[in-house]
């Protein structure tokens, strides 16, 4: 679903103040200790959905956030935590999931994109994790690419994926965030800044993977199940037909259990360009 630019960005903007109302002024920011804050009442569950993540429940005056303890990363289960605190902390949000039965289960991770209220908890979760001038002090002092998302993702305590999406959104260069499984992308993420250079467009979920290093290292279910990584030399034309050939570095890393590929696009010459 796609929502207006201002709408997400102010679902980004509210998790941030509202790490700064609870005393968070540098990484990482705990959800647990701001549910705890708010009297929300925080459980793990293994039981649940295929695919859950977790859910809030209105009941009354209390309110409660299970997430699903069958996630391993213990980033993504605070990214689920974050997320669920959107659905309280976002305006409208707890009337529109008390309108049915006052239960909202979530698929937290930027994949869901069926749901309006997701993707603004999505967002959210990303403000309240990764703060703007925080995650801009981390990646001014790290190296363009994967290893300054990595620096992100360790100092935030936040997942690889989310801190990708949340460098991307925030570096002072051009980079691009594409999670694959085989020969699919399974979502992208290109800032304003990577979708103005020239013939670049959005890769849309459930499109091929065009012929790059990506592809290749899919075809190995090993290198996912393992975590294996690889860096190869690339260029705009390689993954966008008729976009100009300009170098970048292909950084990709398989995330183990989830069956998915990240790769990262990024260039020192990119955070030159006009």
């Amino acid at each position: 679903m796609t929502l207006p630019k201002f709408r997400l960005r102010q679902a980004r903007q509210r998790g941030e103040a509202v790490a700064k109302e609870f005393g968070f002024f540098s990484l990482p920011v705990d959800p647990f200790k701001i549910a705890e804050a708010s009297d929300i009442l925080v459980q793990g569950n293994d039981a649940g959905q295929p695919g859950m993540s977790g859910c809030i429940i209105f009941q009354g005056d209390s309110v409660g956030i299970i997430y699903s303890t069958h996630i391993r990363s213990e980033g993504f289960r605070r990214f689920t935590v974050a997320h669920e605190l959107g659905h309280y902390f976002l305006e409208g949000h707890p009337e529109e999931i008390q309108k049915s039965s006052g239960t909202h289960v979530s698929r937290a991770g930027f994949t869901e994109g069926s749901s309006s209220i997701e993707l603004e908890a999505d967002h959210f979760a990303s403000g309240l994790l990764m703060p703007t001038t925080h995650v801009r002090e981390v990646l001014l002092g790290s190296p363009v690419g994967l290893q300054g998302i990595e620096t992100l993702a360790r100092e935030a305590q936040a997942s690889l994926t989310a801190a990708a999406i949340r460098a991307a959104e925030c570096a002072p260069y051009p980079m691009a965030v594409i999670v694959s499984r085989g020969a699919e992308i399974s979502y992208s993420f290109m800032p304003d800044s990577f979708k103005a250079l020239p013939g670049v467009h959005y890769l849309r979920k459930g499109t091929s993977l065009p012929d790059t290093a990506t592809r290749a290292f899919n075809v190995d279910s090993g290198n996912i199940a393992q975590g294996r990584r690889h860096c190869a030399p690339a260029s705009l034309r390689r993954w966008f037909e008729g976009a100009a050939s300009r170098a970048l570095d292909e950084e990709i890393i398989g995330l183990g259990s989830y069956g998915l590929t990240l790769t990262v696009l990024s260039s020192e010459q990119l955070q030159d360009d006009p």
